[in-house]
């Protein structure tokens, strides 16, 4: 299990996103030293920097290197800063949908229920489901310093916390965040959960109730059922049914979804951002990810 002795903050994964292509060894244990002065962290935070970018999606080690998966590479080329809160939406949603190495991440916004909260409480839910997973208790070392301390750090070092309502401090080690369906991320970003959750799932469609259950994306975004409902058709609409549409014929509720390379979404949100209609935009997007894969090929052919 990845260890998650720190949270990480937006400059971290700036700088990854940067310099990890001039610096596929970045993150060796020979390189320790070379990581704090690139990343200009301390020395313990390194593996942080590196098990949550990595959980994140935009690294991934190959063979002794790390290198940029296609969605590093897609930031790289279209916000290198990431200024944008689009691309803080995704990483959101690779943190928190099922298969995250950040189960502690995960599990706040998909298996915990309350909007507030004290720490004895998201303790006791922690550990209870920490419970079904391993033999042994949780202890309080590892509570502190490899679950709490670095969720509240991430909370606290990024605009997922305050900015995007999911963690807010209050008053005597109290926290609240904000009710669902309050913020929203935009469609194509939604378009892009949507299509990683059903290649996971194996699905081509799903009942709309389905997508407000745990692990699928109405949780993890924090969907109502009315905002779901309303973003899916206005996705349908957007991309001309080219990325998922739903049909209430006859109350099903059913929602159709094409097999489409999720990425595309992201591209497409960029290029949205230039002004682009969505049919346009998505268009760019699929030419994007071709370009990406030569360049990756090109790349393992020569590494």
């Amino acid at each position: 299990m990845a260890e998650f002795k720190f949270g990480f903050e937006e400059a971290w994964l700036r700088l990854i996103i940067k310099k990890i292509p001039d610096h596929p060894d970045l993150f060796q244990s020979s390189s320790v030293e070379k990581a704090q002065g690139i990343l200009r962290i301390g020395k313990l935070k390194v593996g942080a920097a590196r098990v949550w970018a990595e959980s994140a999606g935009i690294i991934t080690k190959s063979k002794s290197k790390f290198v940029l998966t296609p969605l590093g590479h897609l930031i790289r080329r279209h916000d290198p800063d990431m200024d944008d809160d689009g691309i803080w939406w995704v990483i959101h949603y690779n943190l928190a949908r099922q298969d995250s190495s950040a189960w502690f991440y995960s599990f706040y916004f998909n298996e915990f229920k309350y909007d507030a909260f004290d720490r004895d409480i998201l303790e006791k839910e922690l550990r209870a489901w920490w419970d079904k997973n391993h033999e042994k208790p949780m202890t309080d070392s590892t509570f502190d310093k490899l679950i709490f301390s670095p969720l509240i750090q991430v909370f606290e070092g990024t605009r997922l916390g305050k900015q995007f309502g999911f963690f807010e401090p209050q008053e005597k080690n109290c926290f609240c965040r904000q009710p669902v369906g309050l913020r929203l991320p935009p469609p194509s970003i939604i378009g892009y959960g949507l299509l990683d959750w059903a290649r996971k799932q194996q699905r081509q469609s799903v009942h709309l109730e389905k997508l407000l259950e745990p692990w699928s994306i109405g949780k993890i975004f924090r969907f109502d059922r009315s905002s779901l409902d309303e973003s899916l058709i206005q996705i349908g609409d957007s991309y001309n049914k080219q990325v998922a549409w739903v049909s209430h014929t006859a109350g099903l509720n059913s929602v159709s979804i094409m097999d489409l390379n999720p990425l595309t979404l992201i591209s497409a949100y960029y290029h949205e951002l230039d002004g682009e209609s969505p049919t346009n935009a998505l268009e760019k997007g699929k030419a994007d990810l071709l370009e990406i894969k030569k360049m990756q090929m090109t790349e393992t052919l020569f590494s």
